[in-house]
């Protein structure tokens, strides 16, 4: 809140990691650069061997930026 008693709104930026093909709901971090949202995004892959997605964290009409599919060993 401002001086005035108004809520002040701000545009979020950034980039969260979310399942492929999951609706629910999920508590996510905002990654600020899309570097480190990717490698976040294949580790998360790699761990629970299932693809994810990096996804801009605001409205956009490309919101889906890259999938990361688990690595083989």
């Amino acid at each position: 809140m401002n001086g005035m008693g108004t809520l002040h709104t701000s545009i979020w930026t950034g980039y969260i990691i979310w399942p492929k093909g999951d609706m629910g709901l999920h508590t996510c971090r905002v990654y600020e650069t899309l570097q480190e949202a990717s490698d976040a995004a294949q580790e998360h892959a790699d761990s629970h061997h299932r693809p994810y997605e990096v996804r801009a964290a605001y409205e956009t009409p490309q919101r889906i930026i890259r999938t990361f599919n688990p690595r083989r060993r």
